[in-house]
């Protein structure tokens, strides 16, 4: 089989996917055109003109967007909703910059809002299905088909079994075993074994060797000088791994083992604009009608501020204070002891704001500046953190996240209990959203904490 094959379908099936999006795109453009004109002269006027420069600056902008944000490098492992989270990063950053063109330019006024909306409602309808149907498709396709390519297999240990039922459960890869030689403890490959590799009509070979190990420099040389492409298999002793990125630091090689999407600038930069609108939003819809009713609540039936206070862990493990509305008696145990069932401590009108997660509105003002996100992970008491950092594993790494109100832990009802299994659980759900973090993914978890939104919570 020849070894341009993985590389031809990959460049295919990236031009596919850019080439939908582009008849999409126009496609949209032009149904929008004709819907918001349809009882307009439009044609043979100043504005057809201004359309025409509309409808390039658009087409060029998603290109450059789409090879800023690596839309279409989705790697042997297709993951449909990797590629729509990319599409939506590259259509929000479309309609941000379009805008600040149009504004920048000073046209804004020639062109008409509602054409704008019709416009990148069409393409939001559009482009995302056919990100996702398409990989959809692609996947089944590599799984009903034969291989792209195939190869050998040298080695031994737990690289070499987790490679081949990789392989195996993982058809949409496109690699097939061709022929495999599991060696025995020190042992490099006899006459009898090499001639079985050698007879295959694989062009690439994976061996599962150590570095150190002296048959990795003999399996190295043996590639080259049977003109094999040499690929490695590393054991690292770390567990299973989604993603490990070498880079070079002149001739040294560096390896990355976790994969963070908001180490990225224009990530952080979508995730902070969702941030901004919807608090703002919320703050205008919701302040108005409830923080006075509350305050007057909150006062009739206490005494003490409106505001409770207190330190809890953000970003980086940096001590920040997370406002909420006073929903218990003053006492001297709020910074250490959380709310339990019948906490004496909360009032009866606490009790209501706290069932309707009303207590927590203050948090909208502190997303709105910057202190929390409205998605991320839940912001532990500072005696918490100190307590399970060396209790749980990779506890901390929850700290390389903006918290937030709401989580991937909230949304799978991780919450509330603090005993060790469920702190366990809830830190692989923290850990799982930085390793792969969207704008979907924050979408998703906004929507799934709606319907809890909708009805009380069971009392602490």
């Amino acid at each position: 089989m020849n070894n341009y094959m993985p590389a031809y379908h990959s460049r295919l099936s990236q031009f596919m996917v850019l080439l939908g999006d582009l008849i999409l795109l126009n496609l949209s453009f032009v149904l929008a055109a004709a819907w918001r004109f349809r009882d307009l002269p439009f044609y043979n006027t100043e504005y057809y003109d201004y359309y025409v420069q509309l409808w390039f600056i658009s087409n060029l902008l998603w290109l450059v967007l789409s090879l800023l944000f690596k839309t279409y490098n989705n790697g042997l492992k297709l993951e449909p909703r990797q590629s729509v989270s990319k599409a939506l990063n590259v259509f929000s950053g479309h309609a941000f910059f379009l805008l600040l063109v149009l504004v920048s330019l000073q046209r804004s006024e020639q062109y008409s809002r509602l054409f704008l909306i019709y416009f990148y409602g069409g393409a939001l309808l559009g482009i995302m299905p056919w990100h996702f149907f398409y990989l959809r498709f692609l996947r089944g396709f590599r799984r009903k088909n034969k291989p792209l390519r195939s190869v050998l297999l040298i080695g031994e240990g737990e690289s070499f079994l987790a490679f081949k039922d990789s392989v195996q459960n993982n058809p949409e890869l496109g690699i097939a075993v061709e022929a495999e030689i599991e060696l025995q403890e020190g042992l490099w490959l006899d006459a009898q074994l090499e001639a079985k590799l050698l007879a295959s009509e694989a062009e690439e070979v994976f061996v599962a060797l150590q570095p150190d190990d002296p048959r990795f420099k003999k399996a190295y040389q043996w590639a080259d000088k049977h003109l094999l492409r040499f690929r490695a298999l590393p054991n690292l002793g770390l567990g299973p791994m989604k993603a490990v990125q070498i880079d070079f630091y002149d001739q040294v090689p560096v390896l990355s083992f976790r994969t963070e999407p908001l180490q990225l600038w224009h990530n952080r930069w979508l995730k902070r604009i969702l941030d901004i609108v919807l608090s703002l939003a919320l703050i205008l819809i919701l302040y108005p009608i409830f923080v006075p009713i509350i305050g007057i609540g909150i006062k009739l039936t206490s005494k003490g501020p409106l505001l409770f206070k207190q330190k809890r862990s953000g970003y980086r493990e940096e001590e920040f204070s997370i406002y909420k509305f006073r929903s218990m008696e003053l006492n001297k145990e709020a910074d250490t002891q959380m709310a339990v069932n019948n906490d004496p401590r909360i009032t009866r009108f606490g009790a209501f704001i706290r069932a309707w997660h009303l207590d927590e509105l203050p948090q909208l003002v502190q997303v709105l500046i910057g202190d929390m996100s409205l998605v991320g992970p839940r912001p532990h008491m500072l005696a918490h953190t100190q307590e399970y950092r060396h209790l749980v594993d990779r506890y901390m790494l929850r700290h390389f996240v903006k918290p937030g109100l709401t989580g991937l832990a909230q949304v799978q009802g991780l919450k509330g209990e603090h005993d060790l299994k469920t702190m366990e659980e809830r830190v692989k759900a923290d850990v799982y959203y930085l390793e792969h973090w969207s704008l979907l993914l924050d979408v998703s978890i906004l929507l799934r904490t709606l319907p809890s939104l909708a009805r009380p919570k069971k009392k602490p």
